[in-house]
């Protein structure tokens, strides 16, 4: 960790930045550190004070005024705007999506929905590179996140330097000009792509076009889950292996057609950029290309510049040139491994032996990366470095070598391509499907949540100590020591995230949905009421999607494990609508369920019936609700106030639940509608309610005078999608609660709405300004 002071400057300010800027209030904090154990560990400050200061301030200077100049609100609808298509776009059903460039050289995120299949063929023929349409369309600033610790989709989109979206409405006059030599890269690179899903069989296509093209897309869903959650999937992604693999063979074959070795170091400076093209241009992609790209060009005057400089200088370019990529997990993962392994060079050079090496190399990596893995991904595998030092091997040594080696004969002699085909989809097929297996046993993957800024500085700075102790051998004089070092940051991530003293309820933003999830303080208590879902269609086989977008997969799963959650105590299902049932599938795929509560209703919708066979099928108890029955969980207590017993299935007989938890009453009534709101009232006239979770999303059939009379709530939450079909909430509610004096949250104005509670202490805050 200590390879000398001009690469210790630039890396320890690399490592400080990707800590610091993954919440940009706490750069300077970053800083500090980094120059804190810098001065540990070389105790030269003074000898390199103004490199660190002026890069420092160099990097703040173009981070603080990127985000502090705001970015103009959208231009308003265009009647006629000439686009270039800087990619091939995605045709996903009946949605077309990419990236455009106007004519001024801007970049935007475009989508458009195609009328009808002719139309679609015709786009899917004409669309490419360098093809300039005229459109019409509205422009959008990109959706802020909507939900706590969700995917952030405005910041992913500024990590390209794509700023506004732009949601075409029609499509006219579409023509292509002279290709320039990128686009021609793009072409070549899309008819290897189309190559390599020719000759392949389907399910191992996507696997050869990663490691080659850096194209993941289509990949077995299973399979690709199973690399992500076991920490395999880097080896998908192209890196310095590949560009190491490379090199060393046009180097090799190059020099054996009598090339000199000046003309081969030319030659390779010239290709290597298109290589970076070829290969997708992802993050690990670029770093890896100009790293080799600097060494190469500084060789020529002998000038030997060490990987941690090549590292560090590469970063700091990046970043002067975008600094919101330093958002991008990618470029994370990949500049943070990789300085971990440059720096723990003298460490490795100790371990002697094939299997050694491959055990310390997987080690350090997994070590080094987990505060991201945990803070992009809320988990990670117990035996991630195990596969690793199997499957990083069987990638390097066979896998890849041979990926290339069939494709160029794919090439050149596409007969003779069988056998490497055949021999490749075996060694990926038993790979892959072991994967998948090693991935159904839930022992192996620990959930610990998103960690907070303080504690994800934390786990840096506990690896980092572990480290420098390590290196100067004092490892085994302060055992005990070390390892509550670097248990430190595991043991309060549990403490505070997984078994939070703070209690919590949240209305999540599920679009057209509900979705409440409630925590009792210290994991005592982990509730769900209802789940979301999407109401499907009718669609011709042209107009469905690859994907269709589940809330339950895509943003209530990530939200619970965000938090720490692994397991369900109880899931309440109001009532079978598909909008409050829908995703229940996807919960029981990722979360043990211990109970699932339905209403003692007759005459079922058919998506309830199949949420309670799913919930048999697991082992999940399943209890009938009806009006009388309570539990009690320390100091919250749970009233079931509806429906009456053997009531026939409706919005009328939606599952009531009062509760009491931190200081406030609340009432989390369903679909509950005018008739059910009398019935309720008229059973429990004195009923108080301090927050009252709105009926059926704002719908005029709901929240009556009457029921607000009796209840007298102080807030309402009204759970409902932004610009949803059924124009909810109504306005007469809105105007309703408004008369009442009664202050209103809504989901598709304010996203997720959440009550923190901690002894005396209360907060209720939203994710979105209205």
């Amino acid at each position: 960790m200590c390879s000398g002071i001009f690469p210790g400057v630039f890396v320890y300010i690399s490592i400080a930045t990707i800590v610091s800027f993954l919440t940009y209030h706490h750069f300077l904090l970053g800083i500090l550190v980094a120059l804190l154990f810098f001065y540990i560990i070389h105790r030269k400050l003074q000898k390199s004070f103004y490199i660190v200061l002026a890069s420092f301030f160099l990097m703040f200077f173009c981070f603080h005024w990127r985000f502090e100049k705001e970015i103009p609100p959208p231009p308003e609808e265009v009647q006629a705007l000439f686009i270039q298509f800087a990619d091939y776009p995605k045709f996903d059903g009946n949605k077309l999506s990419g990236t455009v460039v106007r004519q001024q050289g801007e970049k935007l995120a475009f989508t458009y929905y195609m009328k009808t299949k002719d139309e679609k063929d015709r786009l899917q023929h004409m669309l490419e590179p360098g093809v300039y349409c005229q459109v019409q369309g509205i422009f959008e600033l990109p959706p802020e996140p909507r939900n706590p610790n969700a995917f952030n989709y405005r910041q992913f989109l500024q990590t390209q330097k794509i700023y506004y979206l732009l949601k075409v409405e029609r499509i006219s006059n579409c023509f292509l000009q002279d290709k320039t030599l990128y686009q021609k890269l793009l072409d070549f690179r899309r008819s290897g792509i189309e190559s390599i899903n020719l000759h392949f069989p389907e399910h191992i296509a996507p696997f050869i076009n990663a490691l080659l093209f850096g194209h993941d897309e289509n990949m077995d869903q299973s399979v690709e889950e199973a690399y992500q959650k076991l920490g395999l999937s880097h080896l998908l992604a192209i890196s310095g292996l590949h560009v190491g693999i490379i090199i060393a063979c046009l180097y090799y074959v190059l020099l054996k057609f009598g090339i000199t070795r000046e003309r081969v170091r030319l030659i390779l400076l010239l290709f290597l950029p298109i290589y970076a093209v070829l290969g997708g241009a992802a993050p690990s992609v670029t770093r890896s290309v100009f790293m080799a790209w600097l060494i190469l060009f500084l060789s020529k005057w002998r000038m030997i510049l060490n990987s941690l400089d090549a590292l560090s200088i590469s970063f700091i370019i990046f970043i002067l040139i975008n600094p919101f990529i330093i958002y991008h997990v990618g470029f994370q993962l990949s500049y943070t491994v990789t300085a971990g392994l440059l720096l723990s060079r003298a460490i490795l050079q100790e371990i002697h032996g094939f299997l050694k090496s491959g055990i310390a190399i997987s080690l350090i990596s997994q070590i080094v990366s987990l505060p991201i893995l945990l803070t992009s991904f809320y988990e990670f595998s117990l035996i991630s470095f195990l596969l690793n030092i199997i499957y990083v091997p069987l990638y390097s040594i066979f896998i890849l070598p041979l990926s290339f080696l069939t494709y160029i004969i794919i090439l050149l002699f596409p007969k003779l391509s069988g056998l490497f085909v055949s021999i490749l989809t075996v060694l990926l097929e038993y790979p892959n499907d072991f994967a998948v297996w090693m991935n159904g046993f839930d022992l192996f993957t620990i959930v610990l949540g998103k960690p907070p800024t303080s504690i994800f500085i934390l786990f840096f700075i506990s690896i980092i100590i572990c480290f420098i102790f390590y290196e100067k051998d004092k490892f085994a004089k302060k055992k005990l020591l070390l390892l509550t070092i670097f248990l430190c940051p595991f043991i309060l991530q549990i403490l505070f995230v997984k078994f939070s003293p703070v209690g919590e309820v949240t209305i999540i933003d599920v679009g057209q949905g509900d979705c409440i999830f409630i925590r009792m303080p210290l994991n005592k208590g982990n509730y769900l009421i209802d789940t979301g879902g999407v109401l499907q269609f009718p669609q011709e086989d042209w107009e469905k999607r690859e994907k269709p977008f589940d809330p339950g997969e895509s943003i209530v799963v990530p939200f619970l494990k965000s938090k720490g959650i692994t397991k369900l105590d109880r899931l309440i299902l109001t009532h079978g609508d598909i909008d409050h049932v829908g995703s229940s599938a996807a919960l029981f795929n990722h979360f043990h369920i211990g109970e699932l509560v339905v209403g003692q209703t007759m005459e079922k919708s058919i998506a309830e019936q199949e949420v309670i066979k799913l919930a048999k099928e697991n082992n999940t108890k399943v209890t009938y609700a009806f009006d009388g029955m309570y539990w009690t969980k320390g100091k919250n207590q749970f009233y079931i106030l509806a429906p009456e017993k053997n009531m026939k299935a409706s919005n009328n007989a939606s599952i009531v639940v009062y509760a009491k938890l931190g200081k406030k009453k609340w009432l989390f009534t369903g679909d509950l509608e005018k008739e059910g709101e009398e019935l309720l009232i008229q059973k429990y006239p004195n009923l108080q309610v301090d927050i009252l979770k709105a009926g059926h999303h704002g719908s005029n059939t709901s929240t009556t005078e009457p029921f607000l009379n009796a209840i007298q709530p102080e807030i309402a939450v009204i759970s409902a999608g932004e610009n949803n079909r059924y124009g909810h909430p109504h306005q007469e509610v809105i105007d309703r609660l408004k008369d009442y004096k009664i202050k209103t949250f809504r989901t598709d104005k304010h996203g997720a709405v959440t009550y923190f509670y901690l002894f005396e202490i209360e907060k209720l805050s939203t994710m979105l300004e209205e």
